[in-house]
C-alpha cells in the first residue's frame, strides 16, 4: 500500500474512532414523580451531563411504576431531549394498561435517525410527567417506584480535538514523504 493510501486511510480509523465512541448513560428513576402535564411546572425535571452535543442512539427501559387511583398507569409518561425543553420525545412505559396499582416494565426504542442530542451545555433533560390531569394542579398522581433509564450515547468530539487529530496525521505523512524522497 502506498504511503499517502495507507496515512488516508489511518485518518479515516482515527476519526471514525473520535467520532463513533458509544457509551451507556444509565438514569435511576426511583422516586420520581408524575405531577402534571408535560411542559407544566412542578414535573420532576432532571439534568444529566451526556456530554456537549452529544446523540442519543437508543432508550432501554426495565422499570417499576406505581399510579395513584383514579390515574392510571397509562397516563405516566417520560419526556427527554435538549435542555431547552424544545424537542422533547415522549414515552410513556405502557400505553395500554388503563388502572392503578402498580406494574413493571420494559423495552427498547432506537432513536437512530431522530436528531435527539444535547446542546452545547451538554445537558440531557429529562421530564417526568402525566398524559391525563386526573388530581388538582401539583398533587402526584403516580412513582417511578424503581427502575433504569440507559440511553445509549454517542460523543461528538469538540472540533479542535478532530483538528489536532488531523494535524497529527498530516505530520506523520510529512515525515514518511520525506524519508522516501
Amino acid at each position: 500500500m502506498k504511503p499517502i493510501r495507507r496515512l488516508a486511510a489511518t485518518a479515516a480509523l482515527v476519526l471514525a474512532g473520535i467520532t463513533a465512541q458509544a457509551t451507556p448513560v444509565v438514569v435511576d428513576v426511583s422516586g420520581a414523580q408524575s405531577i402534571n402535564l408535560q411542559g407544566e411546572a412542578g414535573n420532576t425535571v432532571w439534568l444529566v451531563n451526556i456530554g456537549a452535543n452529544a446523540v442519543l442512539n437508543s432508550l432501554d427501559w426495565a422499570v417499576t411504576l406505581s399510579a395513584f387511583a383514579p390515574s392510571s398507569l397509562s397516563e405516566m409518561q417520560v419526556s427527554f431531549g435538549s435542555s431547552t425543553g424544545l424537542d422533547q420525545i415522549t414515552l410513556a412505559p405502557d400505553a395500554l394498561d388503563g388502572f392503578s396499582n402498580a406494574g413493571s416494565y420494559a423495552g427498547t426504542l432506537s432513536l437512530g435517525g431522530l436528531g435527539v442530542a444535547a446542546g452545547s451545555d451538554g445537558l440531557l433533560r429529562i421530564e417526568f410527567s402525566e398524559g391525563f390531569k386526573d388530581f388538582a394542579a401539583n398533587v402526584a398522581e403516580g412513582q417511578w417506584s424503581s427502575g433504569t433509564l440507559t440511553f445509549d450515547v454517542s460523543a461528538v468530539p469538540e472540533p479542535t480535538s478532530a483538528a489536532l487529530a488531523l494535524l497529527g496525521l498530516g505530520i506523520v505523512g510529512l515525515q514518511a514523504r520525506r524519508r522516501r524522497d
